[in-house]
């Protein structure tokens, strides 16, 4: 402790368990076109990254246009890049697949923008999709990994989908 500080209680006082700060890692990828497709990554581009108004992080993404950082729960981030602005945040788990709202999550995570989403939990696979991207995001996603291109998210759809979350190390 530094004169004149203080200590700070990593815990609450009498709390059972290890103090520990979870971190998640979070990656962006910058494409030429969504999906999953190598040769879509766009490499080379100078980004700067600060995380709740701290120190600046320069940075280049590299041949997989991939930008990784590790961030709390209730930290924001804001990337700037190509002349625009993003702001990073994490929210809490992801909606079930088997609601539309956590396909549309699943599909945004893949590259495939899948509109705003929707606002209850109606099962996916019953579900008209709820908006024109939506629906253009489920047909890109179907053409991409080989399935009938419906625009629905029938059970081979969505056991591609779960597959390619869990292969690319979510859920």
């Amino acid at each position: 402790m530094a004169e004149g500080g203080h200590a700070v209680a990593r815990r609450a006082e009498g709390a059972d368990g290890h103090a520990a700060i979870r971190r998640r890692v979070v990656e962006i990828f910058f494409q030429k076109y969504p999906g999953m497709r190598a040769d879509s990554a766009i490499g080379g581009l100078d980004y700067q990254i600060t995380i709740d108004g701290g120190p600046a992080r320069n940075g280049t993404t590299g041949n997989d246009g991939k930008i990784r950082l590790r961030m709390a729960p209730g930290t924001v981030a804001t990337l700037r890049i190509l002349g625009s602005e993003y702001r990073i945040s994490l929210s809490g788990a992801l909606h079930p697949v088997s609601e539309m709202r956590g396909v549309q999550q699943r599909l945004n995570m893949l590259g495939f923008y899948a509109g705003p989403l929707h606002g209850d939990n109606r099962r996916a696979d019953t579900f008209n999709n709820p908006n024109e991207a939506t629906e253009r995001a489920i047909l890109d996603f179907q053409a991409d990994n080989d399935l009938f291109p419906d625009a629905m998210c029938g059970r081979g759809s969505l056991r591609t989908l779960n597959r390619l979350i869990r292969d690319n190390g979510g859920e």
